[in-house]
C-alpha cells in the first residue's frame, strides 16, 4: 500500500462553485443558449471522447456558426484539427487568420492559442488580460503555460485568478486540483476535486485521481468510497481499480476484503507484483498480533513475498528497496518461526486468506 506524508500549506484560493445537489449542469455554461448549438456541442463532446476528430470538427464548427462566442467549441475545433494535421490543420489556421475582431476577446484568444511559441502566446495573453480582465479563459491559458514550464506556484495563482473571474470554469478547477496535489497540498486539492466532480461526475480520469488522492495521500478512504464506486461501475475488471479497492478496504480495517481484492487484481493481471507485495505486508505485519496469528498468516505472507520476488521488476524506488532489503529481511524472520521455504514454485492459491475455501 502506498503511503505519503504531507505538510499542508495554508493558501487563500478562489473557490470553485459546486452546483446545488440535483441541479443540471449545462456544458458550455451561459456562453451559448441556442438549443440546436447545444445539441451539436453534445455531439462534439461525444466525438472527442470517442477519439473521432473528424466528427468533432464538424460538430464544433456547427456550434461556432450559431454561437461564435462559445470558447469550448473553438478549442475543440482547433485541437482536433491540429491533431489531424495536413490540410485540415491548415484550413483551421486559415479560418482563424481571417476571423474578424467582433469586439469580444474570443477572436484574439483563439489566435493567441495558435501562436507557435510559448513566449508569443504569453505576450498575447498578457495583452488580452489587460484589455479584458474578466475573460477567464485567457487566465486559464496563462496557468497552463506556467504549469507546462514547471512554474507550479505561478500556475496555481493563474488558475485562482481565472476562478475569481468565473468560479464555474471547470477546467481551471480540475487543473488547479491536479497542481495542488502535485505540490503535496492534498487537502486543498480535495476541495477542488470535490467541487469539480459535483459538476462533472462522469469524468472518469478525475474520479480516479481523486480516489487515489483520498486513499493514498490523505488516508480518507471513507470519503473515497462513492467516487471509487463510480470508477468500478465503468471499469469493473480493471486490476488497477481492484488495487485501489483493496487499499480502501485496508484503510477501513476490512483486512480480509482487502486481501481478496489484492488477490483478484493478481488473478486479473498476474504480473501485478505490487498486489503481491501489499498482500504480503498485510499478512506479515498488519494482521498478526501474536505468535499464534503469525503461525497462521506468515505462510501466506511468505508465498506472497516469493511471488513478488519472482515477478517482473520495475524502476520504482520503493519496490527496489523491498526487493533488496525489506522483503528478504521479512522472509528470514518468517523462516526462523515456521522453517525453511519449500523449494517449489508459488501458486496463487497459496496467497488466499488462511482458512478460506
Amino acid at each position: 500500500m502506498r503511503h505519503a506524508w504531507i505538510v499542508l500549506t495554508a493558501a487563500v484560493l478562489a473557490a470553485c462553485v459546486a452546483p446545488p445537489s440535483g441541479t443540471p449542469v449545462v456544458v458550455g455554461g451561459d456562453a451559448c443558449q441556442d438549443p440546436a448549438a447545444l445539441v451539436d456541442w453534445t455531439r462534439a463532446a461525444a466525438a472527442l471522447a470517442a477519439g473521432d476528430d473528424a466528427e468533432a470538427i464538424a460538430a464544433a464548427r456547427a456550434v461556432i456558426a450559431r454561437c461564435p462566442g462559445f470558447v469550448r467549441a473553438h478549442i475543440a475545433f482547433q485541437d482536433a484539427a491540429a491533431r489531424r494535421g495536413g490540410e485540415t490543420k491548415a484550413a483551421m489556421a486559415g479560418y482563424y487568420e481571417r476571423l474578424a475582431d467582433d469586439g469580444s476577446p474570443v477572436p484574439a484568444y483563439c489566435k493567441a492559442r495558435l501562436l507557435p511559441t510559448a513566449y508569443g502566446q504569453s505576450v498575447a495573453l498578457a495583452d488580452l488580460v489587460a484589455k479584458h480582465p474578466t475573460f477567464a479563459w485567457a487566465r486559464l491559458s496563462q496557468a497552463r503555460l506556467a504549469r507546462g514550464q514547471g512554474r507550479a506556484l505561478a500556475a496555481i495563482d493563474a488558475y485562482s485568478a481565472a476562478l475569481r473571474v468565473d468560479p464555474t470554469l471547470w477546467e481551471a478547477c480540475l487543473e488547479r486540483a491536479e497542481s495542488l496535489a502535485e505540490l503535496g497540498r492534498g487537502s486543498e486539492a480535495a476541495v477542488d476535486f470535490r467541487a469539480y466532480l459535483a459538476a462533472r461526475p462522469d469524468d472518469l480520469a478525475a474520479n480516479r485521481a481523486f480516489v487515489r488522492l483520498l486513499i493514498y495521500d490523505l488516508g480518507r478512504a471513507s470519503e473515497a468510497v462513492p467516487y471509487l464506486e463510480r470508477v468500478e461501475a465503468r471499469l469493473p475488471l480493471d486490476p488497477a481499480v481492484a488495487m485501489d479497492r483493496a487499499a480502501a478496504w485496508w484503510r477501513l480495517g476490512q483486512n480480509q476484503k482487502s486481501a481478496e481484492a489484492y488477490l483478484a487484481a493478481l488473478r486479473a493481471r498476474p504480473q501485478e507484483t505490487g498486489a503481491a507485495l501489499n498482500l504480503g505486508l498485510l499478512y506479515y505485519e498488519v494482521i498478526p498480533r501474536d505468535e499464534s496469528a503469525r503461525r497462521r498468516f506468515w505462510p501466506a505472507a511468505r508465498a506472497a513475498f516469493r511471488y513478488f520476488l519472482d515477478g517482473p521488476s520495475t524502476a520504482d524506488g520503493v519496490e527496489q528497496y523491498e526487493r533488496t532489503l525489506g522483503v528478504p529481511f521479512r522472509m528470514a524472520r518468517i523462516a526462523e518461526l515456521i522453517g525453511p521455504e519449500p523449494p517449489v514454485p508459488v501458486r496463487l492459491e497459496e496467497l488466499r486468506w488462511p482458512g478460506s475455501p
